[in-house]
């Protein structure tokens, strides 16, 4: 009894450090929220696109995220951060934290996330309709 009572608490006391172990990490993306917003308008200069994609030539979620654009017919300009030092430079600014990046008009977007993609394109768009209606 006293044994099969220590392995259980073995056990237990095992299952729980695996559980910690596996939540503490990533507790703090679970936490932070899908999107930034912001005036991201000093990042649209040079470019009539509304959406901006600070990426990389090899990072496979920059490429996911080509592809998301590319099969929906997202218009995009894409910035490769490690040939020109003015992406590098302007993604610091944004924090930096890896790639991709991907500004939709007001937001700010880190990483793969075709459901707050969607979300972002479609506040723009209303956001263009609300404009064009009060300049009628």
């Amino acid at each position: 009894m006293k044994t099969a009572k220590t392995i259980l608490t073995y056990a237990l006391i095992i299952a729980v450090g695996l559980l910690i172990g596996y939540v503490a990490p990533r507790l703090p993306m679970w936490l932070k929220p899908a999107y930034q917003e912001a005036d991201y308008s000093a990042h649209f200069q040079n470019t009539s696109s509304k959406v901006l994609m600070y990426g990389t030539a090899s990072c496979s979620f920059c490429k996911k995220t080509r592809a998301y654009f590319d099969e929906n017919k997202i218009e995009f300009t894409e910035l490769d951060v490690e040939k020109s030092p003015a992406a590098a430079a302007k993604h610091a600014e944004l924090g930096g934290e890896g790639v991709p990046v991907i500004i939709i008009g007001k937001r700010m977007i880190r990483g793969y996330q075709p459901e707050v993609f969607a979300g972002a394109l479609q506040v723009m768009n209303m956001d263009k309709v609300k404009t064009q209606t009060a300049a009628k």
